[in-house]
């Protein structure tokens, strides 16, 4: 009888450790845009990479810490694809994901869990678009709440060296944006 309920309780803590294939996170490389890894509970930043210093990446108005434990991916209809920090330039969109608080500090600073850069064609017209928007300002630079609609972005850009903030608008067609200044 002692046998059978010590293989008993293993069985039900063997069936409770499972095997992932019924989590409720994605597992493995499934090829349908999906992270394979959990980011349930984590905090999540869409944007632009504005800067990078070291392996520290700006994305909108907070720098985010890169390490080796960084899950660092693009992402897109064919599944994930390892990055290295090498891969990043300035202009590409990111969803970051952290699950740590962000330091109070300006720019914000916070450690990245998730780094995933978004693939497709929409997003190429996107990073190509805010490429060009950062190569026409020229200097230093944050954004934030940028809003990503068919053919336009739109985000607060805010100029490091005079600290004056601004409307803009880009088209991810033409490239050619407004910029009028924000109400704060």
């Amino acid at each position: 009888m002692k046998k059978l309920l010590i293989f008993a309780a293993a069985a039900v803590l063997l069936s409770a450790c499972g095997t992932g294939g019924g989590s409720s996170a994605p597992s493995g490389n499934s090829g349908d845009g999906e992270l394979s890894v959990s980011v349930e509970g984590m905090e999540k930043t869409d944007g632009f990479i504005v800067e990078i210093d070291g392996d520290r990446v700006l994305v909108n108005d907070t720098y985010y810490l890169i390490d080796d434990n960084t899950h660092l991916v693009r992402l897109g209809d064919g599944g994930e694809q390892k990055l290295t920090a090498d891969d990043l330039k300035p202009g590409m969109r990111a969803d970051v994901y952290h699950s740590e608080a962000v330091a109070m500090s300006y720019p914000g600073q916070a450690y990245a869990d998730v780094f995933t850069v978004p693939d497709g064609e929409e997003e190429t017209e996107r990073e190509e678009a805010f490429r060009s928007f950062l190569d026409k300002e020229g200097e230093p630079l944050l954004i934030s709440a940028p809003q990503f609609g068919e053919g336009k972005i739109r985000f607060r850009c805010t100029v490091l060296s005079s600290n004056e903030a601004f409307a803009v608008e880009l088209d991810t067609g033409t490239h050619e944006y407004s910029k009028e200044p924000a109400e704060d």
